[in-house]
């Protein structure tokens, strides 16, 4: 008698056959890419099983491993070290960083978002290499002090943790430019070698215990007298997204914060702090909220969303950095490609006046000062927006004059920026070498006293930095600056 085999056991094996097939044929067609990214658990396995595939990318620059289950990393990956540069592990089950990543020499991006490590150490990682490091939404507690190893490091991305301090070694990465330590525990002071670093220029701690409580005039207003169009996106960010929406029968712009079910999904902070802080910000020029609304749900009072002005034909000044330039805007955006030299000092003016405001009055730093974050909003009207990575300090403190000389800084990168992409000019910059990220900066600036003013800016003494009451004075008596003040001055008066 012959056995009878029933058709779903036939199928069910033939279908297991014929997805390894796939696979194999999948991972055969991306060997000569310079990009792969693994879509499931099942072409990893295959992946584990065949070794010596790995050795087959020999052009691989990026690999994508993000979501599929992964906990560990087989040693044969040491296969692509010739030419891996960006490694992305987000939302997987890792406890700790695999041996492994320490021998990718050429890796220049590491993400692993989402996992489960619990101390950051420089143990396995290629500290010779690496420049970008994200590890938000841990529950890392302690930062080893090893981080003195990551001394070419320029982005590190640790908000979302448990961290309760930050070790004095990290005053070792000297190139380190941005860091996020919102939403952690940090609870006892952050060491000033540390905040002092020469290239620091953009930070955020909202979220900490040792942050300043804001003290705002926040305005909260009924979610159900706010309608948006969810069809209708005006714009993304790391902390949400803005629709098109209706309150108090007119045009605004409604922002939906992020969440999932494990916190917020962003790099930056929380919804409240960027929330409470947008009701501090009251400038111009700079783009806050009208007020904020907060979930409806049953048992759940967090803020859900705000409202902005609606801003006509607002288009953003820079393209948010890329692989490439890391820490700074990758190019003009396409609105702002040609902009003159009345309007290049006219975007300088703007911020520069908002920035005096948001230090000198509401005690505040944007923490993410950058072209892309610049709105021109009609001839000579350029707006600061995106208060997501900021914090309020005390003023009274003596890290306040520290704080301000960071963001300084990043005003000065910002300016760098408009000059060398607009007007072919090489701002003084004592910072780093001239040809930094393969630019030719083109003519130098004019010695003057704008000249003057931006090399005390764009050196890596903070002590020597003028703070933005200074900068405002300084640009006042520049000629050239005349114009642009005009301008501003009479918007506030229309706006008063």
């Amino acid at each position: 008698m012959s056995t009878k085999i029933a058709p779903s056991e036939v199928r069910a094996d033939e279908l297991g056959s014929q997805t390894k097939c796939c696979d194999m044929a999948f991972l055969e067609d991306k060997k000569d890419e310079s990009e792969l990214t693994i879509p499931s658990s099942s072409v990893w396995s295959d992946m584990l099983r065949n070794a010596e595939i790995w050795g087959q990318f020999t052009r691989l620059k990026k690999l994508d491993l993000n979501s599929i289950g992964v906990a560990s990393l087989p040693p044969a990956l040491e296969a692509l070290a010739p030419s891996l540069e960006i490694l992305f592990l987000s939302e997987n089950n890792f406890e700790v960083i695999p041996p492994v990543i320490r021998k990718l020499h050429q890796l220049r991006m590491l993400s692993f978002r989402g996992n489960r490590l619990t101390e950051l150490s420089s143990t396995n990682l290629p500290s010779s290499s690496l420049i970008w490091l994200i590890l938000t939404k841990y529950e890392i507690s302690k930062i080893s002090e090893n981080v003195s190893a990551l001394k070419h490091v320029r982005k590190l991305m640790l908000s979302h943790n448990k961290i309760t301090s930050i070790p004095k070694e990290m005053a070792e990465c000297k190139d380190l430019e941005l860091i996020r330590l919102a939403n952690n525990d940090i609870n006892v002071p952050l060491p000033k070698e540390f905040l002092t670093l020469p290239k620091l220029a953009w930070i955020s701690l909202a979220g900490n215990p040792i942050g300043h409580c804001p003290q705002t005039k926040e305005k909260e207003i009924l979610k159900s007298s706010v309608s948006f169009d969810e069809s209708a996106i005006l714009g993304r960010g790391a902390s949400g997204t803005v629709y098109l929406g209706k309150y108090k029968e007119k045009d605004v712009a409604v922002k939906i914060f992020k969440h999932q079910s494990t916190g917020i999904s962003c790099s930056d902070g929380n919804p409240e702090d960027e929330a409470a802080i947008n009701a501090l910000v009251d400038h111009p020029l700079a783009v806050s909220a009208h007020g904020v609304f907060l979930s409806d749900e049953e048992g759940n009072r967090t803020h859900e969303g705000m409202i902005m002005p609606l801003l006509e034909n607002a288009e953003a000044l820079g393209k948010t950095p890329s692989f490439s330039t890391v820490t700074r805007d990758a190019a003009p955006s396409e609105s702002a490609k040609d902009m003159s030299m009345d309007q290049v000092l006219s975007v300088v003016w703007n911020v520069a006046t908002t920035l005096e405001h948001v230090h000198s009055d509401a005690k505040v730093v944007n923490g993410d000062v950058y072209l892309h974050n610049i709105l021109q909003c009609g001839e000579g009207v350029a707006k600061v927006s995106d208060w997501g990575a900021s914090f309020v300090y005390d003023g009274n403190s003596d890290l306040a004059t520290i704080f301000e000389a960071i963001e300084v800084l990043a005003f000065g990168r910002l300016v760098q920026d408009l000059f060398d992409w607009h007007l072919d000019t090489a701002v003084p910059d004592s910072t780093e070498p001239a040809d930094f990220l393969g630019r030719s900066r083109g003519k130098p600036m004019e010695r003057g006293s704008l000249y003057d003013l931006m090399s005390s800016i764009l050196q890596p003494h903070q002590n020597k930095r003028p703070s933005f009451s200074d900068i405002k004075a300084k640009l006042s008596s520049v000629p050239m600056f005349d114009s642009a003040r005009a301008s501003v001055e009479h918007l506030e008066a229309e706006t008063h």
